[in-house]
């Protein structure tokens, strides 16, 4: 029987609710015994198991797996198999996209489902809305980041947190905020540079001066490429962590706003 265990940062991320979904109808099937860990307040936990994206399975207590699974990889793992996949990487277009933009907030969090998880309908965003509801109120802020629309159309965005509210490894203050995800990363054109360059200009009304972020050497996973944010102004202050799987050779990245 393949052991799965599920590590998840509430539902930051839309694939966290259908993984778990996904994953309690594997279980039920007697070919898998899945476990579920909510890693939202257990620091400790995000720390030992080096944790830096918002859902992570761990196949038989040893093969490490980011994001998505799709038919393909669930026959893989009922086979006995370990799936495998390309590392993620995108040349990110040159032309910069403007559209208009709009706070992050629980009304708007549905709008997230064309660039983030497209494949799915709307309702999929739904678990997330809640998740943005508890971490603004917590926090007392009007939103968690910005969303870049083009024709009325979400077509991506930059989000955040407070760094003291996040479960991974980081530095964390109360004048440091952490970027959670921009996106989407494509190859004809950079619709993210806008969102994340308005909010760098918001966050100091908002109390603070320092944004970090997790980037990773060539591939876009969970955030990126490194190079990207360091055309940004970004400083490179450490590596933290390999995923061997996806190829991520990940660092914690600084901006002073």
């Amino acid at each position: 029987m393949m052991k799965v265990d599920f590590y998840f940062w509430g539902d930051q991320c839309p694939y966290s609710s259908l993984l778990r979904e996904k994953l309690g109808s594997l279980a039920e099937t007697g070919d898998f015994a899945v476990n579920f860990f909510d890693i939202s307040s257990d620091y400790q936990l995000a720390g030992d198991l080096n944790i830096y994206s918002p859902n992570l399975l761990i196949f038989n207590d040893e093969h490490r797996w980011n994001g998505p699974l799709t038919e393909e990889h669930i026959k893989t793992l009922k086979q006995g198999g370990i799936p495998d996949r390309d590392p993620y990487r995108v040349e990110i277009g040159d032309n910069i996209i403007i559209g208009s933009l709009r706070g992050l907030t629980e009304e708007t969090a549905l709008d997230t489902q064309k660039p983030c998880a497209p494949q799915h309908d709307r309702g999929c965003c739904g678990a997330k809305a809640g998740w943005i509801k508890y971490y603004r109120e917590r926090y007392d802020l009007p939103y968690l980041g910005l969303l870049h629309y083009l024709e009325g159309e979400c077509v991506g965005g930059a989000e955040f947190i407070p760094s003291a509210g996040v479960p991974y490894p980081i530095p964390r203050d109360n004048s440091t905020a952490f970027l959670t995800c921009v996106y989407p990363t494509a190859e004809e054109a950079d619709y993210k540079h806008f969102p994340l360059q308005k909010l760098e200009d918001k966050l100091p009304d908002l109390g603070y001066d320092k944004l970090i972020a997790i980037a990773s050497e060539e591939v876009v996973f969970p955030n990126g490429p490194l190079e990207w944010f360091i055309e940004r102004g970004y400083e490179d202050l450490v590596e933290v962590f390999y995923e061997e799987n996806d190829q991520a050779r990940m660092h914690l990245v600084k901006k002073k706003l």
